[in-house]
């Protein structure tokens, strides 16, 4: 189990675990993070083609769901957590890399000198509930599957895998909220925040737990172009001129969590200059571009448009107050040209 001993993000409120020697367990039975198919020609210069597999659809990489409160269990408050496979856009699969769990675990005082460690078990209640219940030992096992298991040594937030946990979840159960029972055995001198107990609840704003799930971001492949940027000495040439984009001045700076704004960049100046047969992106360009010439038809001239784009990942708000970080395509120009 990892440390992290700081968190960055206040969000929501709660209190925290209180667990003592005679508490109601069962032995006996994440801020550190925050919410193309294109067919060109082959010519002599051998060009190589470019297939861009994530044409239209984001490649969602990082979703974020905080804990929300659930019914009790024994007293022990349910931890809540939505992660839709809508989170992905349509047409991509959603496949979990990893999934991570962070609770927030600090020491009230030294340890009894009987318990020689302190582990931490989170049970995956397979259950729904519509309200809070009292159950033997038996009636725990058949309501939830076999815990994952960790050492509490550390203070401060708390890394718990349940990769195996979520992708379960999410291939039978995903319409319904993930529900996690957390206990813990020989930790009557420790606060583990989950939503129980009576602490303050402005300083607990800041330990809510909550949980990181990683998708494939499998990447396209792509070819590399040389670009001609606008200057000073690229006259009237097609070229990429540099263009900052602020989503405060957009006003979307109220869900998009990060970045501020970006270089989207656009493409300006003529296409009218001679250009050789292997300078044409596709067949069909070649063909309009001598059929305009041969018939004199100067309304249909070529323009200086966008050859090739680049994604960028953006951190905002989704679903259900969840942070998403997703890698969207084609939205920066990063090169100008005339197709």
């Amino acid at each position: 189990m990892e440390t992290l001993y700081r968190a960055e993000d206040d969000i929501g409120d709660y209190m925290p675990l209180r667990n003592s020697a005679s508490s109601s367990s069962f032995s006996s039975s994440t801020n550190p993070d925050r919410h193309h198919l294109h067919h060109h020609h082959e010519s002599s210069t051998d060009r190589e083609e470019t297939v861009d597999v994530d044409d239209f659809y984001g490649r969602t990489s990082k979703i974020i769901s905080f804990a929300e409160q659930g019914y009790r269990v024994n007293g022990n408050r349910l931890l809540e957590f939505r992660v839709s496979t809508e989170s992905g856009l349509a047409g991509q699969k959603f496949k979990v890399v990893a999934a991570t769990l962070w609770l927030k675990a600090d020491i009230r005082h030294p340890p009894s000198p009987k318990c020689k460690s302190t582990n931490v078990y989170v049970f995956n209640f397979v259950s729904s509930l519509k309200r809070s219940i009292k159950v033997n030992s038996k009636e725990f096992r058949e309501l939830t599957e076999e815990p994952v298991a960790t050492s509490l040594e550390n203070p401060g937030w708390q890394k718990i895998d349940l990769t195996v946990t979520v992708r379960q979840w999410l291939e039978g159960r995903a319409r319904e909220s993930l529900r996690l029972f957390v206990d813990c055995s020989c930790c009557s001198n420790w606060d583990v925040h989950v939503f129980n107990g009576d602490g303050d609840r402005r300083s607990d704003s800041w330990n809510r737990p909550f949980l990181v799930v990683h998708t494939d971001p499998a990447t396209a492949k792509r070819v590399k172009r040389r670009a001609l940027d606008c200057s000073p000495d690229s006259g009237s040439q097609c070229c990429k001129q540099r263009f900052y984009v602020s989503f405060r001045e957009l006003g979307w700076d109220d869900w998009i969590i990060a970045p501020k704004g970006y270089f989207a960049n656009y493409c300006r100046g003529d296409c009218g200059h001679h250009r050789t047969p292997d300078s044409f992106v596709t067949y069909h360009t070649h063909v309009i571009e001598e059929v305009r010439k041969t018939h004199h038809l100067s309304g249909m001239q070529p323009c200086c448009a966008p050859l090739k784009f680049s994604s960028m990942s953006l951190i905002y708000f989704g679903p259900d107050s969840n942070i998403i970080k997703r890698d969207l395509p084609k939205m920066v120009v990063d090169e100008c040209g005339c197709p």
